[in-house]
């Protein structure tokens, strides 16, 4: 049977918690459905989160490590990540640099870790994240940093220039962005493109693409063709102004909604 918690439960002395008083922390912050995911290795400390959260008004999904966060978020987005440095695998730093890398939205990276060196917070800073917290956290800090996050991306989203849409140029082979920014074009990038931009909102299949680039259906399985849209989007990060809205579907291939 699942371990049930209360409000006081948070006045345990646990690491990574601050104990507080008062029957609830979060009387007066709300996270309105916000979605955010926890990364966090210690089982008892990403419960308590979980909880905390929930409680809040946040929709809240907890991961042990970046294995699980990334089959989750090839499922559904999420707009918030509440993320520990100190994981097994794949850090805390390797999980941001993926995800900036990789993700056509934008999300809101706090990270909550017991390391509380200016060098590591510059570092993470550096990395994407938007925040840093160091354990013990007191819940209501965690809570209103997450807010405080998540106002500051949709604001930025909200305010980006859409004067124009996407589309290709110069015979598929520069990109323009929706700022008036255009980005030259590799001969791939522009072969993925041109059949993305011919069917704008519908999903293109893995293996027409990989034809397009001029090989057998099983060239690419060591994910070549993943590798083409990670540096086509790191292109556009570095270039314009506003992400690419490129997304994978999952079992399918990839589509575009320019």
């Amino acid at each position: 049977m699942p371990q049930r918690y209360t409000a006081n439960h948070f006045t345990t002395a646990k690491a990574g918690i601050i104990p507080v008083e008062g029957p609830d922390i979060t009387s007066d912050m709300t996270g309105n459905g916000i979605n955010v995911c926890i990364v966090e290795d210690d089982t008892e400390l990403r419960q308590l989160f979980t909880y905390a959260l929930t409680h809040a008004g946040f929709t809240v999904r907890a991961f042990p490590g970046s294995r699980e966060l990334y089959a989750e978020l090839l499922r559904e987005p999420t707009e918030l990540l509440l993320l520990d440095l100190g994981l097994p695998g794949e850090d805390g730093h390797a999980i941001m640099r993926r995800l900036r890398n990789t993700m056509s939205i934008d999300i809101g990276i706090v990270i909550c870790s017991a390391r509380n060196t200016v060098d590591e917070r510059i570092r993470s800073m550096m990395t994407g994240a938007d925040a840093y917290l160091v354990k013990p956290v007191d819940l209501r800090e965690l809570v209103a940093t997450l807010l405080t996050v998540h106002r500051r991306v949709r604001k930025a989203v909200t305010n980006v220039p859409n004067t124009t849409t996407w589309s290709l140029i110069d015979n598929g082979w520069s990109l323009r962005c929706p700022d008036g920014e255009s980005l030259a074009l590799t001969a791939s990038e522009s072969s993925v493109l041109k059949l993305l931009f011919e069917t704008p909102g519908k999903p293109v299949p893995r293996e027409v693409m990989i034809a397009a680039l001029g090989h057998s259906s099983d060239y690419y399985l060591d994910h070549r063709l993943d590798m083409v849209f990670t540096r086509l989007r790191r292109k556009v990060r570095e270039g314009c102004t506003a992400r690419l809205p490129l997304r994978a579907v999952r079992g399918v291939g990839f589509i575009l909604s320019p």
